[in-house]
């Protein structure tokens, strides 16, 4: 479990991305129901390597190790956030990274599109 009282941790989280490339995204831990549920922002800007969506397997094994989270437990979120054009594959969307622990690291990811609510 997350050893912050108020059982919400919002950051930019560093990791090394492919080739060792210094890489960020925006973290929000939320405990919610006995879970973790890990939303994950690609900073398509700010960050100068690699995307959180091209390395959520490796993401989510440092998260919980670092934030000594349950990994049975845990949900991953990759929000892409809206990117200013006209385009809809520039909108905001959100996807659940679903994976499998295998008592060391995830794997076998598949990904599933979480519908926005009408009038978004």
């Amino acid at each position: 479990m997350m050893d912050k009282p108020d059982k919400y941790i919002e950051e930019i989280f560093h990791f090394q991305g492919k080739w060792e490339m210094p890489s960020l995204c925006g973290l929000k831990i939320l405990d919610k129901n006995d879970n973790h549920i890990i939303i994950l922002t690609e900073l398509y800007t700010e960050n100068p390597g690699s995307s959180a969506t091209d390395m959520i397997e490796v993401l989510a094994g440092l998260i919980v190790h670092k934030f000594n989270l349950d990994p049975e437990k845990s949900v991953f979120i990759v929000r892409n956030p809206e990117r200013s054009a006209h385009y809809e594959f520039f909108a905001e969307t959100f996807h659940l990274a679903l994976m499998r622990w295998d008592g060391e690291r995830y794997s076998g990811l598949t990904w599933d599109r979480i519908i926005s609510p009408p009038g978004r």
